[in-house]
């Protein structure tokens, strides 16, 4: 939070009375004392405000006093480096925890004010933001003052008199009625100009959608704004920026808080993932040359496929999901598809973290049954299906924790051990083809499941402070990314070769070669990402039921929530779903025990529909017949279309064949099965 920020009264009280404290607190200014100047220095001594009628509680105040001056101490280091601080990015990350949402209820988008400026642009656009608010008792006071001729934003709402300023250093066109950089909604002539823009790039049938979201946000704003104050958590204020392009066209967008580190720290925590985990499995399967050779096209091809979605998103200004994006490319079908394959990604997703809990800790204490342990999993977790998002927002951060201590302690592990097989010091035999060719499809959807991130990164583009910011943000995530990727896929290869089991840390914990606490310290991590990771990919999965069962108190007015809140059968239906989405996961980690071929369906089925199919479908259809997509290029995404079209099919098909007809042995969970 700025030093801006902790100056300027957060309320009418705090006007009154005079600013508060630095940290937004008014214990430190005493209430009765309206004498108090108002850029009094917070050195000030305490006794010159304390009331002449309080000298017998003098001791009541001191402790009061000390007790504010820790938690000053205390705010002041979450506070340190301003739109960086501590506090920003827990802020940030417990955002980001929600971004998985499915079909989100569209909330309401209230401007703010711009309080602080991440640091200076870097790519020749100005970033201009709205100046900040006056107050009432200021502008009567300020009177005729003229406007900044450099104010270029305007509230997203509830505005019908702002219009866009030229200004200078942009050199900005105020927009008229007939420019074709502004697309005017349908029958209401003045939606387009009061509540947000529309790209004339659009294709007719994509700006007739883009209206209809707009009038949808709309809608949301006004109903956010009638809501009663309990209700408010999730009414999002965010300014609205506008940027020129070269060609003349002017694009608007909903900016958010999430400065470039913090976008790069949830974009690396969606990509780094327990697919990391099967990548040696997928280089024995195809040899070196194939297999990172695809996973240094799948990187590029992805960090392609996210850009192309942001470009998809800055069409107008209410779409803010991958959801939006299929909407405005094939309306409500393209919705409804997108909402299963994500379900059906995030089930996945789980069981493999159920499969990953149960064999890690049978490998350890092979006493208890795979089965068994599953069990103990789904069942355990249900507790936390229940348990507020917010609160289960903090616990996500320890995921990428806990993958980046696994990646160590398999580095770790390999350099102890001084011989082979397991070690990096003496390393295992290896291939660069493959010697089953048969394999090879089968490592196709492994190398791409670690690229899977797509349905979120809409949401993390929106929730960008500097949207300009967002491929440099990109860039940074992939290179990281892809670089542990590489390196888990060529450390498992090099210390297991051609015995390297689904989960590489199977093969060290069903070695007693390496020390024990290490075994001990990997199982725990292991332990702790499902614990982590599965109630909160559980949650959209709940938010979407709940919405088609009309029970999804998100979805609801006021009354219609208080009511469902109290009601039995509402309580009782969303408690079902809870339960039965962790009856399901276990279901399915039962009939589908081996963790390559979960994540080999999800990479193949999934990850390459949601993360280049679709996209670049998408992309085409939004843009269709507009001069926006160049011919070279136009030629490559249809050929990526089909390419990977071919590739998820074979993919799939092998992922769900019986292992033995493709020369593979099922390990289901055994510790000798290599």
């Amino acid at each position: 939070m700025s030093q801006r920020n902790k100056l300027v009264p957060t309320s009418f009280d705090a006007l009154e009375r005079g600013r508060a404290s630095s940290f937004g607190s008014l214990e430190s200014i005493n209430e009765d004392d309206s004498a108090t100047p108002t850029e009094a220095p917070l050195s000030q001594s305490y006794a010159s405000r304390v009331p002449q009628n309080a000298t017998q509680t003098h001791s009541e105040h001191d402790l009061r006093r000390r007790r504010s001056s820790i938690a000053m101490r205390f705010n002041s280091i979450r506070q340190l480096g301003g739109v960086n601080s501590i506090d920003n990015f827990v802020n940030s990350f417990q955002r980001a925890a929600a971004f998985h949402e499915i079909t989100p209820v569209r909330r309401g988008s209230v401007t703010q004010a711009s309080t602080e400026n991440e640091e200076p642009q870097e790519y020749g656009q100005t970033e201009h933001r709205r100046p900040p608010l006056k107050s009432l008792l200021s502008e009567q006071m300020i009177g005729a003052e003229p406007q900044s001729p450099t104010s270029t934003i305007r509230p997203s709402h509830d505005d019908n008199t702002l219009q866009h300023q030229p200004s200078e250093t942009t050199s900005l066109l105020t927009p008229q009625p007939s420019m074709s950089i502004h697309t005017r909604l349908g029958s209401e002539q003045n939606l387009g100009v009061s509540y947000g823009s529309i790209s004339s790039r659009l294709s007719s049938t994509a700006r007739h959608r883009a209206s209809i979201l707009i009038r949808q946000q709309v809608e949301a704003s006004q109903r956010a704004r009638e809501l009663p104050d309990e209700y408010k958590d999730d009414v999002v204020e965010r300014p609205v920026e506008i940027e020129q392009r070269p060609d003349g066209e002017v694009i608007e967008r909903t900016i958010g808080e999430s400065t470039v580190p913090m976008t790069i720290f949830n974009s690396t925590n969606v990509l780094i993932g327990i697919g990391i985990l099967a990548l040696p499995l997928a280089v024995r399967y195809s040899g070196w040359v194939i297999a990172l050779t695809f996973l240094t096209l799948a990187a590029i091809v992805t960090a392609y496929t996210a850009r192309i979605l942001a470009k998809c998103l800055d069409t107008n200004t209410a779409s803010t999901t991958y959801g939006d994006i299929a909407f405005l490319a094939l309306g409500s079908w393209g919705r409804a598809l997108v909402e299963v394959l994500f379900i059906l990604e995030l089930i996945a997703a789980n069981v493999a973290l159920v499969i990953l809990f149960a064999d890690s800790m049978h490998s350890l204490i092979p006493s208890v049954g795979v089965i068994y342990l599953k069990v103990l999993i789904a069942i355990g977790l249900l507790p936390l299906n229940f348990v507020p998002f917010k609160t289960l927002s903090v616990t996500s951060v320890l995921g990428i924790g806990c993958v980046m201590g696994i990646i160590l302690l398999v580095f770790v592990d390999g350099f102890l051990k001084p011989q082979a097989p397991g070690s990096l010091r003496q390393v295992a035999t290896t291939h660069a083809f493959p010697s089953n060719i048969r394999t090879v499809p089968l490592s196709l959807g492994l190398l791409m499941a670690p690229w899977g991130g797509h349905s979120v990164f809409p949401a993390i583009y929106k929730d960008m402070r500097h949207p300009q910011k967002y491929g440099k943000a990109l860039q940074t995530t992939y290179i990281f990314t892809y670089g542990l990727d590489v390196t888990m896929a060529i450390l498992g290869y090099l210390m297991f070769g051609d015995i390297v089991r689904d989960e590489v840390t199977a093969n060290i914990l069903g070695s007693t070669k390496y020390p024990r606490v290490i075994s001990v310290i990997l199982v725990v991590l292991i332990a702790v990402i499902p614990v982590t990771k599965i109630p909160l990919s559980n949650r959209p999965i709940q938010d979407t039921v709940n919405k088609k069962f009309l029970i999804d108190l998100r979805q609801m007015d006021a009354k219609a929530r208080a009511y469902s809140e109290k009601s039995l059968a509402h309580r009782l239906g969303r408690g079902s779903i809870c339960v039965l989405l962790n009856l399901v996961l276990l279901g399915v980690a039962i009939g589908f025990p081996d963790f390559d071929s979960i994540m080999a369906l999800m990479g193949s089925a999934l990850c390459f529909t949601i993360c280049i199919i679709l996209p670049i479908t998408f992309y085409l259809k939004i843009f269709w017949g507009s001069d926006e997509i160049k011919r070279p290029e136009r030629i490559l995404c249809f050929v990526l279309i089909v390419i990977c079209t071919v590739l998820a099919v074979i993919g799939t098909v092998f992922a769900v064949m019986p292992k033995d007809k493709i020369g593979v042995q099922s390990c289901d969970g055994k510790i000798a099965c290599f």
